[in-house]
């Protein structure tokens, strides 16, 4: 990606691959005890939640190395807890909070193309979806790059595993290794860990190591570390007292086995770690003795002599050591713009700062602004390169964003998934991007400094500054998008054939405008080809990102029936760009955004409904089930906490319980006995998939137990067998066939019920192809309740319905016509 720097004047370089920080004491003091070494270690799994955080954090910070975790995926087949996202967006999400996780650990963090689409049983079935190929190149890719000498696997690469992700992570890595370990800076041994196997351990190491600078132990910063992957509900309790975490050692370069007596003391036993520059290591130990953390600046000039020797040696190291030197040489830079989200040809105000907080004189010999191509800028003001001791050097600029600026897209997210779901497509992202969590961010800071004779390159990402009034100063990075964005809700709409299929359906048009001050905008509404024409909305605006929300009837062609099919519905339009910019912002993880198109896909399918006025529902995690629902024209109403606790339930022609509901709202645990109850006098209570702390709560009517693992189908496409095809589930008001099984997305269901008491009636059987078939009956589960019915089910009716399949709605639908009545 070409970019320009303005200097004194305008000179052509590249962005930077990644920006700087300062550091404090304590973080000085640690990279002081990285500088002279190039151990480095990667450590690769499947999942966001795969890593082993308490190793990584006490081989980066006990043991100094550079340690790098490489996932496979970015974990968005998992289930979300803290959000509605799912798929892409949750991979985004937990992207973030790897980011977050290794702010803490101190680890780098690399992918592969892997998309997660899902829980899969085999490696067979993850390599088809995975071309082996294709994944092998992106970590021997990350390999090459990064030159670890050691590689951990975190599975065994064996059905043991369980999960086929985790099996192909394994036996990729080690096909890596055995491909590269004789090749010029190849790694030179490999490990897998031995958590659940602990009687193969051959290196046992003591992650519980104190730290006094922090006054943690690596096992305590690594349980906090873990903690960020809050979406996967993997809060950890940060313990004190000893820790260890083994290893085994599996193969390895002649040599690096082990030491004289083939014993290992150490990973890097064996290994050379060290930078074979004359003296500079003697140097480093001679900073590192005379750190004071009152004084930092008594270590600059050795600091400043190792710079010398080291020249460009280690790329690694140099931009370690330069951070080193403007620390403790008290300097600091910073970079800041007057607005967040941007538009083509706005133009922005930069202020870059260089804050000399050291107690000798600096050169600033280039303050630069690096953007990408087409961007242009102007300085304001020339000055003195000179910094003095205690002062502040700003420097500020105009700049203007290209009118053909790219909208803000995660690269892996440009262009569509291949290979049936399975492949993020990277071929038009730039090479030295690949494999990293997200592109660098467009605009940043480039100064280069003279510090006691020696130059220093430092960069920071410029971001938008501004001030909260409650919280104080907020810092956000910068993200691309067009003057007036449109999108459109429901994105995805299940439209009945039958019944009242000619009725008007509403969609919600939300217009902002991203320009600075008034603005207007004529925006479209494109219905299908047929459809009758809707009439545009002309919007006026008097401020920056102000939104104006407009409902929208569509109904469909009144002289001909709604056939069954997919039909697009797009908004856009004058002034009105064909996309809008989602932001996902949850306190624990940096901001992030990506472009969304400015279309609604309708599926026309037939579909009836039993006689219902009101359907209570009590949402869960990350479930759009209700809005997919209120689609189709169910009456549902939100249960809210005061309702749960003191409201009339008998109104209710059936209460809904979302997936994973009894993790979330503690007002239903705490009122399950006044949902029992309703269900006894009459009422339907449905219970989508719940987790084991429904089952070790006793939530449910009559015993049920889930295993450990817990029952699941995989295979969206598995067969379904009715067990009593007369049951009026598969009947009213729609009667289910063969059909209606077709189009499932991801999975058929999970946490089926293993166990469960006879007054329990399983309706169906589905199972993952196998020999032999592991047969599941506990995917849907029906009883009689006093005079009322409950229902369990582990089918995926949270992925189905929000993405519009006709057949799971129809169930669906079916399990709210279940009356007492009706069920034998």
């Amino acid at each position: 990606m070409k970019a320009f720097v303005l200097l004194a004047t305008m000179l052509i370089a590249h962005t930077a691959a990644a920006t700087e920080t300062e550091m404090d004491a304590g973080e000085l003091a640690h990279a002081l005890d990285r500088l002279g070494k190039t151990g480095r270690v990667l450590y690769v799994a499947a999942h966001p939640d795969d890593e082993n955080t308490r190793l990584m954090a006490y081989l980066a910070n006990v043991r100094h190395m550079d340690v790098g975790y490489l996932s496979m995926t970015r974990g968005g087949g998992g289930q979300n807890l803290i959000g509605g996202e799912q798929g892409i967006l949750l991979d985004v999400i937990r992207t973030e909070e790897l980011l977050a996780a290794r702010e803490l650990d101190g680890a780098r963090q690399f992918f592969t193309r892997a998309y997660d689409f899902g829980f899969s049983k085999t490696a067979d079935e993850t390599f088809r979806f995975w071309p082996r190929d294709s994944i092998l190149k992106d970590v021997l890719d990350v390999i090459r790059r990064f030159r670890p000498q050691i590689i951990i696997a975190v599975f065994s690469g064996t059905p043991a595993d369980g999960h086929g992700h985790h099996q192909v992570s394994a036996i990729l890595a080690r096909q890596a290794f055995d491909l590269l370990r004789d090749s010029a800076g190849g790694p030179q041994k490999f490990y897998r860990s031995t958590r659940g196997d602990p009687s193969a351990t051959t290196l046992a190491l003591p992650v519980g190591t104190l730290d006094p600078l922090i006054g943690q132990s690596y096992f305590q910063v690594a349980m906090a570390s873990r903690s960020r992957h809050r979406s996967q509900d993997m809060g950890q309790l940060q313990r004190a007292g000893p820790a260890t975490s083994g290893v085994a050692l599996l193969a390895a370069k002649p040599g690096a086995a082990g030491g004289s007596n083939g014993a290992e003391t150490s990973m890097f036993t064996g290994v050379d770690t060290t930078i074979h520059v004359a003296g500079y290591a003697a140097l480093i130990d001679s900073a590192r003795a005379t750190l004071n953390p009152w004084r930092p600046s008594a270590s600059l000039p050795y600091l400043l002599r190792a710079s010398r020797l080291l020249g460009g040696v280690d790329s690694v190291q140099r931009g370690l050591l330069d951070r080193a030197i403007a620390t403790a040489a008290g300097v600091a830079i910073d970079g800041t713009v007057d607005d967040g989200i941007v538009i083509p040809g706005e133009r922005l105000q930069v202020e870059l700062s260089v804050w000399n907080a050291g107690d000798s004189a600096v050169r600033a010999d280039s303050v630069a602004v690096v953007a990408p191509s087409g961007w242009t800028a102007e300085r304001l003001e020339l000055g003195i390169p000179t910094v003095a001791p205690g002062a502040l050097l700003t420097r500020r600029f105009v700049l203007t964003v290209a009118k053909d600026a790219e909208r803000t897209q995660p690269y892996f997210l440009r262009r569509p998934l291949t290979n049936r779901g399975g492949l993020y497509d990277w071929s038009t992202a730039a090479p030295e991007w690949r494999g990293l969590p997200f592109e660098p961010p467009p605009v940043s800071a480039r100064v280069r400094l003279v510090i006691g004779g020696e130059p220093v390159t430092l960069t920071r990402e410029i971001v938008y500054r501004y001030r909260d009034q409650a919280i104080g100063e907020i810092r956000r990075p910068i993200f691309v998008t067009r003057d007036v964005e449109a999108a459109i809700t429901p994105d995805e709409l299940l439209w009945p054939i039958d019944g009242g299929a000619h009725e008007p359906r509403r969609f919600m048009l939300t217009v902002t405008n991203r320009a600075r001050g008034a603005a207007s905008a004529r925006v479209t509404v494109t219905a299908p080809s047929g459809w009758p024409t809707i009439s545009p909305e002309s919007l006026s605006f008097t401020r920056e990102d102000e939104t104006k929300s407009v409902v929208v009837s569509l109904a469909p062609p009144a002289t001909d029936s709604l056939k069954p099919g997919t039909y697009d519905v797009r908004a856009g339009g004058a002034g009105a760009g064909s996309g809008w910019l989602e932001l996902i912002d949850y306190p624990h993880i940096r901001p992030r955004a990506l472009t969304k198109p400015s279309v609604a896909q309708i599926r026309a399918a037939r579909i009836a409904l039993p006689g219902l006025s009101h359907v209570g529902y009590v949402r869960g995690a990350a479930d759009r089930v209700p809005e997919a629902l209120l689609a189709v024209g169910v009456p549902i109403e939100l249960i809210s906490a005061d309702s749960l606790a003191r409201g009339d339930l008998s109104h209710f022609d059936a209460i809904v319980i979302g997936s994973r509901a009894y993790e979330t709202d503690p007002a239903l645990v705490a009122n399950n006995g006044r949902l029992l109850d309703y269900g006894r006098n009459g009422g339907l209570v449905i219970v989508q998939y719940q987790q084991y702390p429904f089952i070790d709560g006793g939530f449910a009517p009559y015993p049920l137990a889930i295993a450990r693992p817990h029952d699941r189908v995989t295979d969206e496409t598995a067969p379904v067998t009715e067990l009593d095809p007369a049951h009026p589930v598969f009947h009213y008001p729609n009667t289910i066939g063969p059909a209606d099984w077709r189009g499932w997305i991801q999975e058929r269901g999970l946490y089926f019920a293993h166990t469960w008491d006879t007054t329990y009636v399983p309706v169906l059987e589905t199972h993952d192809p196998g020999t032999p078939p592991v047969e599941l009956k506990g995917g849907l589960l029906i009883a009689p309740l006093g005079r009322g019915t409950y229902v369990y089910t582990g089918l995926s009716f949270f992925r189905q319905l929000p993405a519009g399949v006709p057949g799971a709605s129809r169930l669906f639908v079916n399990l709210l016509g279940l009356k007492r009545k009706n069920v034998p």
